[in-house]
């Protein structure tokens, strides 16, 4: 694997199985790794690749969040700064993430962050100010943001997926809320960094927020109205974004979650 240059310091590289993207982030002085692929042997694999990018030594490694495709080669940088939410060891262990893991052969041994943040974190690359930030319960419990505001960059995870991807730590409604924020910070020539696929404009971002906006619109109203959890994704000829699956997937998501509020 090799990274490619998007702007000016700013690289990725896509990795197998999952095509997961990492992104690199080059200062004056030092640099800064957004995600670790999936194993410990594909990290060094991409700590290889990061001393063929620059001559600058990486001191900050940043999980996006705990899922196995993107957290579980940690344990490759394990003598630099390594930065995750608070949250990691809950998320890394759900048994979602577990079994997908599992699928595609991944080693279930994850390596611990050096450092836990709960809100924000700063970090200067000499010259250039990395910005880390959790919006809240969305994807999972742990989602950082990393944004690059001089270079107009954002490197948002798995929180700009399309279609996105649910398990027992998302949260819909936390997840459309948590993109307002994203969207906040965005201008027209930001450049967004998906934890999968092509990097983005704004309007992708809007469009992913739409369609989680909808499907806990649509949820809401029917849990209110007593419609079964496994009725509503033909009930009353609603229109859903995404294939049935993913719209199911969050479907159940946004049930779960008015069905703990029902309970409070």
């Amino acid at each position: 694997m090799d990274f490619q240059e998007l702007r000016p310091g700013i690289f990725t590289a896509t990795l197998d199985p999952a095509q997961v993207n990492v992104t690199l982030i080059v200062g004056g002085e030092r640099a800064l790794l957004v995600d670790t692929g999936s194993s410990q042997a594909q990290g060094e694999e991409i700590r290889a690749a990061v001393e063929r990018a620059t001559d600058k030594p990486l001191s900050y490694v940043v999980a996006s969040h705990a899922h196995w495709d993107h957290a579980w080669g940690l344990g490759a940088f394990t003598d630099v700064e390594t930065i995750a939410h608070e949250s990691f060891a809950e998320d890394s262990g759900c048994a979602e993430n577990r079994e997908r893991a599992a699928e595609v052969g991944a080693a279930p041994t994850v390596s611990t962050p050096k450092t836990l943040l709960s809100l924000i974190g700063v970090r200067d690359l000499g010259g250039l100010t990395v910005e880390i930030a959790h919006f809240g319960v969305a994807h999972t419990h742990g989602d950082l943001i990393v944004a690059v505001p001089d270079s107009r960059v954002l490197v948002v995870g798995d929180l700009v997926e399309d279609p996105p991807s649910f398990d027992e730590t998302s949260s819909l409604d936390g997840w459309v809320r948590c993109l307002d924020a994203v969207y906040a910070l965005l201008r027209d020539d930001t450049l967004v960094v998906p934890g999968h696929g092509h990097a983005m404009g704004p309007w992708e971002v809007g469009h992913v927020r739409s369609g989680l906006a909808a499907i806990w619109g649509q949820a809401e109203w029917a849990y209110n109205k007593g419609v079964p959890v496994e009725d509503l994704y033909t009930y009353d000829n609603l229109e859903w974004p995404w294939d049935q699956a993913s719209a199911e997937a969050g479907i159940r998501v946004a049930y779960r979650e008015l069905g703990e509020r029902a309970a409070r």
